[in-house]
């Protein structure tokens, strides 16, 4: 017993000693990567969409190749604006809803402080908000609103947190609305975590669960074998005259027959 956990440990160390140093690089090449988002640039075509996207898909998808985690979508995003409304296990999922395409995620205030993460959620366009405060609740469904109607692809958690357990939470209604005032169709997105080897549940891994910190969910990731994120982009809810409430529950049902299949 004492033999098999001794090489389990030095499995482990061995995927850190080569996925940190490959992190630190990607992570340097960040600025180039950001020279895509300036004027004139960021708007010219390329491969049937623009600077920009690709360069921004392209580095968020090589960060999760490093990171062990293999990605597999089923279904894509509408062209043009929408809200896209996912379930939340793992700061993982932050990087999933940039994997399409330049998303404006709506997030709480608490992960502009987190190492990495933090910087890059500003760099990407983040919307903070903080819990609890209607004036802060307000000015972002109104920011979001703008950035739709503009054209813009907006990415919201709605269950405000992680549940921990294995389950889709309850989704809260209103920053469905944002939706509704920019008459753009809200996007059910599901997403569940299993070993890309065996295809077992891996939720503990990925979770991100009360008493574990970021740096120490970020080393138990990047220690594990290899994580396979499976994600659904369902069909657009477009019949927004149901109102908020109607679509956060269709949304959560729809997420929630994926991630329990």
């Amino acid at each position: 017993m004492g033999v098999a956990a001794s090489s389990l440990e030095s499995l482990q160390r061995w995927r850190l000693a080569y996925r940190l140093p490959a992190l630190l690089i990607h992570l340097v090449l960040l600025p180039l990567a950001l020279l895509a988002y300036l004027p004139g640039i960021r708007r010219l075509p390329s491969h049937g969409s623009t600077m920009r996207s690709r360069i921004h898909r392209w580095w968020v998808r090589r960060l999760l190749r490093i990171c062990g985690v293999e990605l597999v979508i089923t279904g894509q995003l509408p062209a043009g604006a929408c809200l896209v409304v996912a379930n939340h296990v793992s700061w993982l999922d932050i990087l999933i809803l940039h994997t399409e395409r330049p998303v404006w995620l709506v997030a709480k205030a608490e992960i502009a402080g987190w190492p990495l993460i933090g910087q890059l959620a500003h760099i990407a366009g983040t919307l903070f908000i903080h819990r609890g405060d209607a004036d802060s609740r307000l000015k972002v469904q109104r920011k979001m609103t703008a950035l739709m109607r503009h054209g813009d692809t907006v990415g919201v958690f709605p269950e405000a947190g992680i549940p921990g357990p294995p389950r889709v939470g309850r989704f809260h209604a209103r920053l469905f609305g944002s939706a509704i005032r920019a008459r753009v169709p809200v996007v059910p997105l599901g997403i569940r975590y299993r070993d890309a080897t065996s295809g077992n549940d891996a939720h503990e891994i990925a979770v991100f669960g009360p008493g574990t910190n970021f740096v120490q969910n970020c080393l138990r990731i990047l220690s594990y074998p290899s994580l396979r994120a499976e994600v659904l982009i369902s069909e657009p809810l477009s019949h927004l005259e149901q109102g908020r409430d109607a679509l956060a529950r269709q949304s959560r049902q729809v997420i929630e027959n994926f991630y329990v299949a």
